[in-house]
C-alpha cells in the first residue's frame, strides 16, 4: 500500500490512540475475553505535533533514524522486529497494546467525528499464527541476503508459511461480511496453491533461492499498494488490523534490504537489525551470556578428559 505518512494530526498508519481514561504512555486498553483479546482505543484528531507512539510507520522511521545516527542498542526497536520476536502471549499483548490488533474478528465504532471510540476482538490463536507466518517470512528475507543460501532452512520456513496462510481466505470472507465491502487485500486460490506447491520441494531446473523469492512476492502482493486521497481513508484500510502495515514493511525489507540477523545466543535467537560490522548478538548481555556458556562448556570438556585420564591411570596402577 502507498501511505501518506506525513500528517501528524491524524496519522493514517495508526489503528488507534490510547483509550481514556488511560494515560497516553500506557497504550491502548487490552483485556482478555476468553480465547481472544478485546482492544479498545480512540480515533481522535489531535493538534499534537509529536510522533504518535502508536503510529506503526512512524515508529519504524524513528527506529531507522536512531540507527543511522549511531544510537546504540536499537536493533530490536523496529515494530516489525518486535512482532517477529513476540514469542510469548505477554509479548504479543504488549505489541497489540502499542499498535492495535493484527487481524481483528470484529470492530465496533461509536462516538462523534472528532473522537471515535473503536473496539476490536483479536483471536489469540490467530495472533500467534500471524506471528509465526511473519517470523518465517522475515527469516526468508534474511536468508536471501546471506552469501550462502540455506535451502533446507528456507524449505522449513516455506512449509510453516504454507500451513498457516491457508486460513487467510476464511479471514478475508469474514472481514467482507463484517464491513459489507470487499477488503483491499486478498490471497487468491492461485497464490495459495503456488505457495503450497513450493513447500513440497525444489524445482531442480531453477536456482535454489527462487522458491523463497516467489513465496515472499506472493505474500507482499496479497496487500497491494494503494494510493489514498486522505488519511481517514488510509486509516480505514487497517480498521480490521495492522497486518497490511506489517507486510508493507516486509515489502520494503525485501526490495531495499537491510542487514538483519538472528542472535547467535542459543537461548535467545531473536531477530535484530545489525548496527555494526561483524555483530553476532542482539545485545551485550546476550554476547556475555553466550561467551560464559561457551567457556564453561570448553572448560568442562577439558576437566572431564583430565578426570578420565586420571581415573584410567589409577586403574592401571591397581
Amino acid at each position: 500500500m502507498t501511505y501518506v505518512e506525513h500528517n501528524r494530526r491524524f496519522p493514517g498508519s495508526q489503528w488507534g490512540q490510547w483509550a481514556q481514561p488511560f494515560p497516553r504512555k500506557s497504550g491502548m486498553k487490552v483485556e482478555s475475553a476468553g480465547s481472544a483479546l478485546q482492544v479498545a482505543g480512540c480515533l481522535r484528531i489531535s493538534h499534537d505535533e509529536r510522533e504518535a507512539p502508536s503510529d506503526f510507520l512512524s515508529q519504524y522511521r524513528i527506529a531507522r533514524k536512531d540507527r543511522s545516527i549511531g544510537k546504540q542498542n536499537t536493533g530490536k526497536d523496529s515494530p516489525h522486529i518486535r512482532f517477529a520476536n513476540a514469542d510469548t502471549d505477554e509479548k504479543l499483548v504488549a505489541f497489540v497494546r502499542s499498535f492495535g490488533p493484527v487481524v481483528a474478528e470484529s470492530v465496533k465504532m461509536t462516538g462523534e467525528d472528532r473522537s471515535i471510540a473503536v473496539t476490536a476482538i483479536q483471536d489469540l490463536n490467530e495472533l500467534r499464527r500471524e506471528r509465526l507466518i511473519y517470523r518465517a517470512a522475515l527469516g526468508l528475507a534474511m536468508l536471501l541476503g546471506n552469501s550462502r543460501f540455506d535451502y533446507v532452512e528456507a524449505q522449513s520456513l516455506i512449509q510453516e508459511i504454507a500451513t498457516d496462510v491457508a486460513d487467510w481466505p476464511r479471514q478475508w470472507e469474514r472481514q467482507r461480511r463484517e464491513q459489507k465491502t470487499e477488503p483491499l487485500w486478498r490471497l487468491t486460490a492461485h497464490s495459495l496453491k503456488r505457495i503450497e506447491g513450493l513447500s513440497s520441494g525444489q524445482d531442480v531446473l531453477l536456482p535454489p533461492n527462487i522458491d523463497a523469492r516467489i513465496v515472499l512476492c506472493e505474500l507482499v502482493n496479497v496487500f497491494p499498494q494503494v494510493a489514498f486521497p486522505n488519511v481517514l481513508e488510509m486509516n480505514s484500510s487497517i480498521r480490521y488490523g495492522i497486518r497490511p502495515l506489517l507486510y508493507e514493511i516486509l515489502r520494503r525489507e525485501v526490495l531495499h534490504r537491510h542487514d538483519t540477523a538472528i542472535c547467535a545466543n542459543t537461548q535467545c535467537r531473536d531477530f535484530f537489525e545489525i548496527e555494526r560490522a561483524g555483530q553476532q548478538f542482539c545485545s551485550p548481555e546476550c554476547s556475555r551470556h553466550q561467551r560464559q556458556r561457551d567457556y564453561w562448556k570448553t572448560l568442562g570438556k577439558k576437566l572431564r578428559a583430565k578426570r578420565l585420564k586420571k581415573d584410567g591411570k589409577q586403574g592401571r596402577d591397581e
